[in-house]
């Protein structure tokens, strides 16, 4: 996986955070930083999940800095998840992000029997403003679609959940991809989220073998 994701260019539009540095906004190790961070979020898994969910792009407050999906580096430094991991950027204290709060206190009794990725795996932004969050493009999503289905082929997941109706468009990327969407918890839409979440996960928490996921 590391070999995929640095192999992309940022552009002046989408940054590659795995690969790249910004100067001012990243330590001078960010890069590598965030590469161990995902390191230690595959290696906290003990078997293939359930349950694979998919985002649309990481968010400047969340991913882009943690290195992990739906995760803000305040929540890997505080040590509060299944996994740990370094703060990369230069902010003191380290950025957290509503919708990583919203997603691991509804999920986290749930781990590891889900994992998360998103369909645009790099942070899109506005034309040369790197500490703002833009909606990914169509052309995007389809750029990045092989690599959502080589780990959809590598996990087997029983079902595919898209979170937003942006990340659903991967259904239109991939053939005979079934997604079932929920809400985005952003926006207005934790209660929601809650409640879909909730209801396809239940209450039953799996309790999984040892296995290496990568």
């Amino acid at each position: 996986m590391k070999k995929e994701l640095i192999r992309y260019s940022s552009s002046q539009t989408l940054f590659n955070y795995y690969r790249d540095n910004n100067n001012l906004l990243d330590k001078k190790s960010g890069n590598t930083i965030r590469l161990k961070n995902l390191y230690n979020y595959l290696a906290s898994y003990t078997t293939y999940p359930d349950y694979l969910l998919i985002g649309e792009a990481p968010g400047i407050k969340g991913c882009r800095f943690s290195g992990v999906p739906f995760t803000s580096e305040r929540q890997l430094v505080e040590k509060i998840l299944p996994f740990y991991g370094q703060q990369s950027s230069k902010f003191s204290p380290p950025y957290t992000e509503n919708t990583a709060s919203i997603f691991w206190n509804t999920l986290k009794e749930h781990f590891p029997s889900f994992f998360i990725w998103n369909s645009v795996p790099f942070h899109p932004h506005p034309s040369g403003n790197y500490e703002k969050n833009r909606k990914p493009t169509k052309d995007e999503i389809e750029l990045f679609a092989e690599l959502t289905e080589n780990i959809i082929g590598i996990l087997q997941p029983k079902k595919i959940i898209a979170i937003g109706k942006t990340a659903k468009y991967l259904e239109k990327c991939i053939k005979n991809l079934k997604m079932t969407q929920v809400r985005h918890p952003s926006y207005g839409g934790k209660q929601e989220f809650v409640i879909q979440i909730n209801k396809l996960f239940g209450k039953k928490i799996v309790k999984l073998t040892r296995k290496t996921l990568f």
